[in-house]
């Protein structure tokens, strides 16, 4: 995209440095900055004159986040940068919230900068590096790694949504990352601290299902030796994880329903209140089930109020490359071994093999390579496909 002869940003920061980088903006991309060391300041503007906004998160009158919802209020339209001279997971995530379309570090070179400034103007930039190399770094999540763009969007909106209790679906092939996006959105929330607490629906029958979820007392089917809390009792305050919750038989969904009607569940003859939020994943589609008569029409829109879906890996070619080599690099670990490599016809052949079993398949055909290869330079030779076929 050919930007205009003169693009105006407004920098709204009380930095010293902060007219050398509005000079750096001019050298380097040739924008007309403004800068206003204030909140008050930026505010007495007019809001047609910023193609984009660059505003420090601690302003000496006001927060960062507070001046934009105000400048918001008064018909600024223009994408804001916000930067932080001591960065933070949860700035990150509040920045997010408010729809920034970045949140960097003060110290971030001005060559990087002008790489954020110029795809933030021309709306390629997908937003918030911090916020995934944070959530990398803590909670070792390589699903935020996507290079794609409709995935990345989908971590964008979870980060948006996360400090929300309402219910979220999650949609996508087997082997996508449905729990990783799950776990993502418990670490954000807020409720870090709280369990994060999992369950297979379609993996145990309708008895078995209901005493995992809502628990049983003593003698209410032949192996119950003693009484056994639920998981909706164990997760209070915290996020319950359904996996494949299309697999749920009719009966159980309207068990389901009436817990998250009126939150309670019954146990021992009594009823308790709980506060957990269920999050949902499923590879079905789970429309066409309603339409079908195999999925209740009233827990799907109970369920469906934050529908989330991660594209499979066929449709995310770039995401080959940096994938591969983290899990490589992993290996590497997990074996003592220097290094582990992917030689050119290796990448090939990665790329044109369709992936059925998405990211979790990708994992295995690289792990089965890695241990059984005497070379530190994987070729296709090593990669066997379809005897790992998810």
């Amino acid at each position: 995209m050919v930007l205009p002869a003169l693009t105006h940003i407004l920098l709204v920061d009380s930095d010293p440095a902060a007219p050398e980088l509005a000079a750096q903006l001019h050298r380097g991309g040739g924008y007309v900055c403004t800068l206003a060391p204030t909140g008050a300041e930026a505010y007495a503007l007019a809001p047609g004159d910023f193609a984009l906004l660059l505003i420090d998160f601690r302003l000496p009158d006001t927060p960062g986040l507070r001046l934009l919802q105000a400048l918001r209020k008064q018909g600024w339209a223009a994408p804001a940068i916000m930067r932080a001279a001591r960065p933070s997971l949860r700035g990150a995530i509040e920045a997010l919230g408010r729809e920034v379309a970045d949140y960097l570090p003060k110290s971030l070179p001005v060559e990087a900068l002008l790489e954020r400034v110029r795809a933030t103007l021309a709306g390629s930039w997908t937003g918030n590096d911090y916020l995934w190399r944070s959530l990398e770094a803590k909670y070792h999540f390589s699903h935020v790694l996507s290079r794609n763009a409709p995935t990345r969007l989908v971590y964008t909106h979870a980060a948006k949504v996360a400090r929300s209790r309402a219910p979220i679906v999650i949609a996508g092939e087997s082997g996508t990352g449905k729990e990783f996006l799950a776990r993502a959105l418990h670490y954000l929330s807020g409720r870090a601290e709280q369990l994060f607490v999992t369950l297979n629906c379609g993996a145990l029958p309708d008895e078995l299902l209901e005493s995992e979820l809502f628990g049983h007392e003593k003698g209410a089917f032949t192996s119950a030796m003693g009484a056994k809390a639920g998981l909706c009792e164990v997760a209070d305050g915290g996020d319950l994880f359904l996996d494949e919750i299309g697999d749920m038989s009719l009966p159980m969904q309207v068990k389901l329903l009436r817990f998250l009607n009126d939150g309670s569940f019954r146990r021992l003859g009594g009823t308790q209140e709980q506060h957990v939020r269920v999050l949902a994943a499923t590879n079905q589609d789970l429309p066409r089930a309603v339409a079908e008569g195999r999925f209740r029409e009233d827990l799907f829109w109970r369920l469906n109020v934050i529908p989330l879906y991660l594209p499979p890996l066929r449709e995310r070619p770039e995401d080959l490359e940096p994938f591969s080599r983290h899990f490589l690099a992993r290996f590497a670990r997990d074996i003592n071994h220097p290094r582990l490599d992917l030689a050119s016809d290796a990448v090939a052949a990665l790329a044109a093999y369709p992936w059925p079993g998405n990211l979790r398949q990708l994992h295995n055909v690289l792990w089965r390579a890695a241990l059984l290869s005497d070379s530190d330079r994987l070729t296709s030779e090593h990669l066997s496909f379809e005897a790992l076929a998810a």
